[in-house]
C-alpha cells in the first residue's frame, strides 16, 4: 500500500467558549458588590468604556462653569486631553486665588464660629472609628492607670500576653498533668572586664529580683498599716503548677518568685475591668465574680460553682442537694443567680482589635405588590452606567489603514460592547428567574401556604436555561420581598412525600419542628421520637434522624439539655 497526503474538506460541529461567552459566564457567577468592583476595574483599564452621566458630555468633576461651556461644543469634537487643558486655564482664571486664602478657615468645623454649622453634619461615629478596643488595650490602659511599680506593670503586661480571646490564662502549652518545676538552668558567670576598665566592675548593676524586692521595701514602708492589702483567698498553691505554667515562665524569664507574678495575676483577675479575665478555668473565672459581689465560702452559690459545675451540666441536681444537704427550690435560686455571671470575660472584646462587622446586603432585585400584583423589578442603582466614548468611536474611523492603534482601539472596543451585553443579559437572567420564582411560590409570597418543593430543573426547564445558569443566578443574589430579604436559593428546597400522596418542602418541615419545640413544655421537652410522631400525625412521614439533622441545623438543642428542672 502506498501512503500519501490528501487535502480534504471536513464539517464538523464543535462547542468552543468565546471570550464574549466566558465574561457572560463570569458577570453571571458574580454577586452585586464583585460586579461593581469588576466594572470600575474595566473602567480604569478600558479607554473606550466611559460612565454615563445626566450632563451628556460634562466630564466627572467639573465645575457647572465649565459643564456649561462644553455642552455647547460637539462632544465628538473635544477631545479628553483638550477639555483637560481648557478647564484647567479657565479654571486659573476664573478663581481669585488672594481671597480664597483670605477666606480659607484652617479651623475644625466644630471650633468655627459659623451660623450654619450643625453636629448632623459631622460624620458618625461609625465612620470614624477605624477599630474596637482589644482586651490587651484594654487592659493596658488600667494597669497605667494603677499604682503598680515600673517592675510590676512589666510582669503586668507579660500576663496580658497570655491572653486567649475569651479572657482567659493561655495554657494551651502547659501539660495536662501535674509535674514538679524544672530546676533552673546554671547560670553562667560573665567573665571578669579587664583591668583597663575598673568603673565597670566597681559599680555592678541591680539584677531585676534584688531591684523588685527593693521596690516592695520602699511601698511597704511608704504605705500606712492599716492600709495594707489583705490576703488574697484561694490562691492557687505554687508548688502544684506544672513547669510549663504561663506564670511559671514568666517568673523563669524575669528571675522573679513565681509567688510575685501569681500575686499581680490575682489582682488583675479581682480588681480589674473585666473581672475574672486570666483565670485558669471557668470555676476560677466564676468564684472570682462571686468572691467581687461579696459571696464567701459559706455561701450556696460559691459551693456550687466550687465543687459541684459538672452536676450543674449534666443537671444533676438530686446529688448537689444531697451533698449540700439543701433543697430543689434554693439549688433553683442559686442557679438564677449563677446564670448572671459572665463564663467568657472577653467576650466583648473582639480578637486583633477586629470590630464586629456587619454584612450588608444590597439586593439584586426587588418584588414590588402594586395593585395586588407582584411586580419584578431589578436593582440598578449604584452600578455605573457604562457607554461607549464618542472620541474613539471617531478615532478609530479617522485611523489610517496599517496604524497599530487602530487595532488597539478595536480590540478595547470589542470588549467594552461585550462586558455592555453582558451586565445587560445578567440583569435579564436574573430577572427571568426571579419572575418564575414568584410564580412557582405564590403562595408564600401571599402567605396563605409554606414553600412548595421546587429543584433548579424546575426553572430551567421553565425559562429553557441550563441548570449550571440557574445554579450561577441564585448563588450569593439576593431579594427583597415584603416578608424580608432571601437569598434565591432560599426558594428551592427538597420535597418530602406526605401520607396523602403529595410533597412537602423541606424548610416547610424545619419551620414545623422549630414551632413543635416553641409550643412544648420546658420541664417535659418533646424527643426527636415525639416531634416524629406529631409530624406523622400532620401527614409529614419522616425518620427520626432526620428530625435530628434538621434540629440540628436550627441550633435546637436536644431534649436532655432543653430540660428546665426549675
Amino acid at each position: 500500500m502506498a501512503l500519501d497526503l490528501r487535502q480534504s474538506l471536513k464539517l464538523q460541529q464543535n462547542l468552543m467558549m468565546t471570550p464574549q461567552l466566558q465574561m457572560a459566564i463570569k458577570l453571571l457567577a458574580m454577586n452585586r458588590m464583585e460586579l461593581q468592583e469588576a466594572i470600575n476595574n474595566e473602567l480604569v483599564e478600558n479607554p473606550v468604556l466611559e460612565e454615563s452621566y445626566d450632563g451628556e458630555g460634562e466630564d466627572f468633576g467639573s465645575n457647572a462653569e465649565d459643564g456649561a461651556e462644553l455642552k455647547q461644543k460637539d462632544p465628538e469634537e473635544v477631545s479628553i486631553g483638550q477639555m483637560g487643558d481648557n478647564q484647567q486655564a479657565d479654571n486659573s482664571k476664573d478663581i481669585d486665588w488672594e481671597a480664597y486664602a483670605e477666606q480659607f478657615s484652617y479651623l475644625p468645623a466644630s471650633a468655627g464660629s459659623g451660623k450654619d454649622f450643625a453636629h448632623s453634619d459631622l460624620p458618625g461615629v461609625d465612620q470614624t472609628l477605624t477599630r474596637a478596643e482589644t482586651l490587651e488595650e484594654h487592659l493596658r490602659w488600667q494597669i497605667q492607670m494603677s499604682d503598680l511599680n515600673h517592675v510590676e506593670r512589666e510582669i503586668a503586661v507579660r500576663l496580658i500576653g497570655e491572653l486567649t480571646n475569651d479572657g482567659y490564662l493561655d495554657r494551651s502549652n502547659a501539660n495536662a498533668s501535674l509535674v514538679p518545676e524544672a530546676p533552673k538552668p546554671a547560670q553562667v558567670q560573665p567573665e571578669e572586664p579587664p583591668a583597663a576598665k575598673p568603673a565597670a566592675k566597681s559599680k555592678k548593676r541591680p539584677t531585676t529580683l534584688e531591684r523588685l524586692k527593693q521596690l516592695q521595701e520602699e511601698k511597704s514602708s511608704s504605705q500606712p498599716e492599716e492600709e495594707k492589702p489583705a490576703a488574697s483567698i484561694d490562691q492557687v498553691e505554687i508548688e502544684h503548677l506544672p513547669h510549663d505554667d504561663p506564670v511559671v515562665l514568666i517568673a523563669q524569664e524575669m528571675e522573679t518568685p513565681v509567688e510575685w507574678v501569681e500575686k499581680i495575676r490575682l489582682r488583675i483577675m479581682r480588681e480589674m475591668d473585666p473581672i475574672g479575665c486570666l483565670a485558669r478555668d471557668l470555676r476560677e473565672c466564676l468564684l472570682v465574680q462571686l468572691d467581687n459581689w461579696g459571696y464567701d465560702d459559706e455561701c450556696l452559690e460559691y459551693n456550687i460553682v466550687d465543687k459541684h459545675m459538672n452536676h450543674v451540666e449534666k443537671k444533676q441536681f438530686k446529688k448537689i442537694t444531697k451533698a449540700l444537704a439543701t433543697t430543689m427550690e434554693d439549688i433553683g435560686e442559686a442557679l438564677k443567680l449563677i446564670e448572671q455571671l459572665e463564663p467568657r470575660p472577653g467576650r466583648n472584646f473582639l480578637p486583633m482589635g477586629t470590630t464586629a462587622e456587619s454584612q450588608y446586603i444590597t439586593p439584586d432585585v426587588y418584588v414590588h405588590r402594586v395593585a395586588e400584583k407582584y411586580v419584578v423589578d431589578c436593582n440598578d442603582d449604584g452600578l455605573p452606567k457604562l457607554k461607549i466614548s464618542a472620541f474613539y468611536r471617531k478615532q478609530i474611523k479617522e485611523a489610517l489603514r496599517g496604524d497599530p492603534s487602530k487595532a488597539y482601539i478595536r480590540e478595547k472596543l470589542k470588549s467594552a460592547e461585550w462586558l455592555i451585553r453582558s451586565i445587560h443579559q445578567r440583569q435579564k437572567t436574573i430577572y427571568r428567574v426571579m419572575e418564575c420564582i414568584l410564580e412557582k411560590q405564590y403562595d408564600w409570597f401571599e402567605g396563605t401556604g409554606p414553600l412548595k418543593p421546587l429543584v433548579l430543573k424546575d426553572v430551567a426547564e421553565a425559562i429553557e436555561m441550563h441548570e449550571s445558569s440557574i445554579s450561577r443566578v441564585t448563588t450569593r443574589k439576593y431579594v427583597h420581598t415584603h416578608r424580608g430579604v432571601f437569598e434565591l436559593k432560599y426558594f428551592f428546597n427538597s420535597s418530602i412525600s406526605t401520607s396523602a400522596g403529595d410533597s412537602v418542602a423541606s424548610e416547610a418541615v424545619k419551620d414545623e419542628i422549630k414551632k413543635l419545640v416553641g409550643a412544648e413544655n420546658p420541664k417535659k421537652p418533646l424527643s426527636d421520637k415525639a416531634i416524629t410522631e406529631l409530624l406523622a400525625d400532620q401527614g409529614m412521614i419522616i425518620a427520626r434522624r432526620t428530625v435530628a439533622k434538621y434540629r440540628e441545623m436550627l441550633g435546637i438543642l436536644p431534649s436532655s439539655k432543653r430540660r428546665q428542672v426549675f
